[in-house]
C-alpha cells in the first residue's frame, strides 16, 4: 500500500492546490438562495401543495410522520413550526423508535393514525418503500403524502396519495442528492411562495444540521443550503439554537459554526422513545425549564452514545486485524454491536479496508443488515438483486439496509456471493493518506486560514483537507499550535515531514509523519 499520495504539483500555490483536489467545489462561485432552482420542478408538488391547503383549510386533523435519524428529525421539525407559522395547528408528529419497529410505515403508526382518526399523514424521510403500511392507510381513510429522498425501487414503490422524491422516473428538479430534510425545505419553501408566507431563516440551520449528519454529498445545493448559513449566521435564530449557543463555546469564525452545526447533529441522533415521541423533538418543541432538562439528558445520552462507540470501534479494530478478503460479512451472533451501531460499525470497515461490509444480526425475531460499500459498487442494487430472499430493502448507493426472516439467511449469502462475483471489480488499495496540499509553516497564517474555511462544509466529495508541511522542526511546530496528537508520538528537535488536518487557526491534528534524514 502507498503510504501518501501527493498533489501533482507540489510547487502550484496553496489555493490552486486545493482547487484541483476537489473540481466540484468553486472557491470563486458565491450562490446564494436565489440560485436555488424553481420547486415547481419537482415532480408531483402541486398535488401536495393542493392536498396540504385543502387540510389547512378545513382544520383537517394531519399527521408528520419522520423517520427518527437526525435527517427525520430536522425535516419534521422544520414542517411542523412551518404549519405553526401559517396558523394551522391540528398537526402532531410520529417518530418511530428504529429499536422496535422496522424502517418504514409499521403496526404501531397505523394503530396511531386509526385511535386517532388522522386522514392525513405526511412521511418525511421514509416511506418510499412503505408499500404495504400505505395500503394499510388508505384502508383506513387517510391520505398519505411521502417526502423522502432515498433510492426507488419500483417494483416497492407505494400508491400514496402523492410522492415527492428528486430520484422519481421524471422528475426535472435538477439536484439528486439531497437529504430528507432538504426534500421538507424545497416542499416549504413552494408553500411559502403560494401562501405568501416567508420561510423562517432557521430552516435553512435545521436543513443543515440534518445535512450534515445524513452525510449527503457536500456539493451542489447541499453546499449552498450549508453556505447560505454559514455566511448568514446572525440571522440563524430560534428559541433552540439559541438555547444550544449558550451552552457551546464563543463562536469566532465560520469553522466554529461548522463546529457548532455538527455537533448539533450529534446531540439529536439520541433520544428514541416509544409511542412515537423522541426526547429531541420534545427539546426543539419545548420552552421553559423543561428545555434545559431535556437538555441535560440529550447530552448524556450523548455521552454514553460516544462511550459506546469507542467500545465497538475497539471491537471492530480486533476483528479487521490482518483481515484480508474481498468483502466484509458479519454476523454479530455474541451481540456485540448495537442495532442502531450496524451502519457505524459497517461505515467503520469501509474507511479501514475499502472493500463493502455487511452486518447482520438479530432483532425483534427477524434477521437486520445494514451495509456500507466504496466506490465502483452499489449497495442497494446488491440487496435488489437478493430481494426474493428479503423482507424488505432499501437506502443509498452507498449505504442501504434490509430486514429478513432467520431461515433465509443461507440463501442471502450465497445470492450476495452471487452478486460479488460479477459486479466487485479488483482494485488496488487506495493509499493510507492523500494528500490535498503541501504547505510551509510559515503560510499558515490568517490569511491562508481564511481560505481554508470557504472549503466549508466538509463532507462526501469535499473532504477536509490534508495538508502537507515537508522538513518542519518538531519544537517550532509545538511552539506555534495546540497539537492533537491523534495517539501520535512526535520526536523533539527533530525535522519531519508532518501530515495533518489544520483544525483551527492555531491548531493541527497530526495524522503521520516521517523524520527527515539528512
Amino acid at each position: 500500500m502507498v503510504r501518501w499520495k501527493l498533489p501533482d504539483d507540489e510547487l502550484a500555490g496553496f489555493v490552486t492546490q486545493l482547487k484541483k483536489s476537489r473540481p466540484e467545489v468553486d472557491l470563486g462561485l458565491d450562490l446564494t438562495l436565489e440560485d436555488l432552482p424553481d420547486e415547481g420542478l419537482f415532480a408531483n408538488i402541486e398535488v401536495l401543495a393542493d392536498r396540504i391547503q385543502k387540510a389547512m383549510y378545513t382544520n383537517e386533523p394531519l399527521v408528520i410522520f419522520g423517520h427518527d435519524d437526525p435527517d427525520g428529525l430536522t425535516g419534521t421539525y422544520i414542517l411542523h413550526q412551518f404549519f405553526n407559522s401559517i396558523g394551522y395547528q391540528k398537526h402532531e408528529f410520529y417518530i418511530p423508535n428504529r429499536n422496535l419497529w422496522q424502517h418504514g410505515i409499521q403496526d404501531d403508526f397505523v394503530e396511531h393514525v386509526r385511535e386517532n382518526g388522522f386522514t392525513l399523514a405526511i412521511v418525511v424521510d421514509n416511506g418510499i418503500s412503505s408499500r404495504e403500511g400505505v395500503e394499510r392507510l388508505k384502508r383506513l381513510g387517510c391520505d398519505t403524502l411521502i417526502v423522502d429522498h432515498h433510492l426507488i425501487q419500483q417494483e416497492q414503490l407505494p400508491e400514496a396519495f402523492a410522492i415527492m422524491n428528486p430520484r422519481l422516473p421524471g422528475c426535472r428538479y435538477p439536484f439528486k442528492d439531497l437529504a430528507g430534510v432538504g426534500v421538507v425545505l424545497m416542499l416549504i419553501r413552494h408553500l411559502g411562495k403560494i401562501l405568501e408566507h416567508e420561510v423562517d431563516e432557521s430552516a435553512y440551520f435545521w436543513t443543515a444540521v440534518g445535512s450534515i449528519a445524513d452525510k449527503v454529498p457536500m456539493v451542489g445545493l447541499n453546499r449552498l443550503i450549508l453556505r447560505h448559513v454559514i455566511d448568514n449566521w446572525p440571522q440563524m435564530r430560534d428559541a433552540s439554537i439559541d438555547f444550544l449557543l449558550r451552552n457551546f463555546k464563543r463562536l469566532s469564525d465560520e469553522m466554529d459554526v461548522f463546529d457548532f452545526i455538527t455537533n448539533t447533529s450529534r446531540l439529536i441522533a439520541n433520544g428514541r422513545e416509544e409511542g412515537g415521541q423522541h426526547m429531541a423533538m420534545r427539546f426543539l418543541l419545548q420552552m421553559g425549564d423543561e428545555k434545559a432538562k431535556l437538555f441535560q439528558a440529550l447530552e448524556l445520552k450523548k455521552r454514553q452514545w460516544e462511550s459506546e462507540l469507542n467500545r465497538i470501534f475497539g471491537y471492530m479494530d480486533t476483528i479487521l486485524a490482518d483481515f484480508e478478503a474481498r468483502a466484509f460479512i458479519y454476523f454479530d451472533d455474541e451481540d456485540m454491536i448495537p442495532y442502531n451501531f450496524l451502519g457505524t460499525a459497517s461505515t467503520y470497515v469501509v474507511s479501514s479496508l475499502n472493500i463493502p461490509a455487511i452486518m447482520i444480526k438479530y432483532h425483534n425475531g427477524k434477521m437486520v443488515c445494514e451495509g456500507r460499500c466504496p466506490e465502483g459498487m452499489n449497495m442497494v442494487d446488491a440487496f435488489a438483486h437478493c430481494k426474493e430472499h428479503l423482507i424488505q430493502y432499501g437506502g443509498h448507493a452507498k449505504a442501504a439496509g434490509f430486514t429478513m426472516h432467520p431461515d433465509k439467511y443461507d440463501d442471502f449469502l450465497s445470492c450476495y456471493n452471487d452478486y460479488l462475483d460479477h459486479n466487485l471489480q479488483e482494485s488496488e488499495p487506495p493509499p493510507r493518506f492523500e494528500v490535498d496540499a503541501v504547505i510551509s509553516l510559515e503560510d499558515m497564517h490568517f490569511a491562508n486560514w481564511q481560505i481554508l474555511q470557504k472549503l466549508l462544509p466538509y463532507g462526501i466529495k469535499n473532504p477536509e483537507p490534508l495538508l502537507l508541511a515537508r522538513g518542519v522542526d518538531t519544537n517550532t511546530l509545538m511552539s506555534r499550535f495546540t497539537i492533537e496528537f491523534n495517539n501520535i508520538s512526535l520526536p523533539r528537535g527533530e525535522k519531519i515531514d508532518i501530515v495533518f488536518y489544520w483544525k483551527n487557526r492555531q491548531s493541527v491534528r497530526v495524522m503521520d509523519f516521517v523524520v527527515c534524514r539528512a
